[in-house]
């Protein structure tokens, strides 16, 4: 499954129109189309169910990412100069040609893995995050919202979006399908633990107003807001998705005491509601950019994690309260 003929079969396909269709479904897997379409569920749709998306996410993304620098597996371009790098501006700067695996089950031969993790030109392959955020994001949205027009997007996005990632030579089959099992693990783990918690959902969800600072909750808090600062030391993961995570928990926890809102409301209240939050996330990111970047003219660690924190905070706590403030929203 890391051999690149599979890869340059499908290139041997390759066109502009074909090329663009792949780039659309790649861009799909971003964390820049992510984004917006969770802020779409949670204040359009169903905060709740935007709620669990985002952490499914975002976990989805640290175990990934995990993974790739544990196995430290280099992509297919990286191995075999042939592999043309399909959307992007620049040629395959690789030093191999066709060095990829001898045989459906084989290795990639090791002295090419060495030199590639001493001398680094690219991210790691496997496994793919496209593949891993496809079943996991679009696999737990039909869950949500049970819809046969839904499974249907769901479906093409599982399966496109990895095959993209393959005909645009950024990944292996093994690092496709391994992400795919990743992402229907996450999923599986997040419908037991999650989804059909009804226990769960009472006690986040609707429990309005009525929080007591009991075991189950000083526990529920652990989570929201240690968890997310000892992943600062975990040296695989990235600070960027951390402050996310922490940004979304400490928003979550201001809701949580007064009250999470009710997803009711009419198309106007929703179409407001969204608004409102696509505002608010691309203001914030600007003006936090802009100032931070007057007052500190280098990227620093902290000042990136604080900045990112602070976006996601402002967006999510910010967008929900001004929403209740204008009537958009009721607890």
């Amino acid at each position: 499954m890391f051999q690149t003929e599979i890869i340059l079969f499908l290139q041997s396909f390759a066109s502009d129109f074909l090329t663009a269709i792949f780039i659309f479904f790649t861009e799909i897997g971003r964390s820049s189309f992510v984004i917006p379409l969770i802020l779409l569920i949670l204040f359009g749709v169903s905060f709740r169910a935007g709620c669990v998306l985002a952490h499914l996410i975002l976990w989805n993304g640290f175990i990934t990412n995990s993974l790739k620098e544990l196995f430290s597996l280099p992509r297919p371009a990286n191995v075999d100069s042939n592999i043309r790098l399909l959307g992007e501006h620049f040629p395959n700067p690789t030093p191999f040609t066709d060095m990829g695996a001898k045989s459906f089950f084989g290795r990639l031969p090791q002295n090419v893995v060495d030199y590639l993790r001493v001398n680094r030109i690219d991210s790691w392959g496997f496994p793919s995050g496209h593949a891993s955020m496809a079943v996991a994001f679009w696999g737990s949205i039909s869950l949500f919202f049970k819809k046969i027009w839904i499974w249907i997007i769901a479906g093409i996005m599982i399966i496109f979006i990895p095959l993209s990632r393959m005909y645009l030579g950024r990944h292996f089959l093994a690092d496709v399908m391994g992400g795919m099992l990743l992402g229907f693990l996450v999923l599986m783990i997040f419908t037991n633990l999650v989804f059909r918690n009804e226990k769960l959902k009472l006690f986040l969800f609707e429990k309005l107003g009525k929080v007591q600072l009991d075991l189950k909750s000083i526990l529920f808090l652990t989570y929201f807001l240690i968890v997310p600062l000892l992943l600062l030391f975990v040296p695989t993961i990235d600070p960027e998705d951390t402050a996310t995570f922490f940004g979304l928990n400490l928003g979550f926890i201001l809701l949580w005491f007064r009250g999470i809102p009710k997803d009711s409301g009419n198309i106007w209240q929703r179409i407001a509601r969204v608004g409102i939050a696509f505002i608010s996330y691309y203001g914030v990111s600007l003006a936090l950019e802009k100032g931070t970047g007057l007052i500190f003219k280098n990227e620093l660690g902290p000042v990136e994690f604080i900045r990112q924190t602070l976006t996601i905070f402002l967006v999510f706590w910010g967008s929900t309260e001004i929403s209740i403030k204008l009537g958009f929203f009721r607890r």
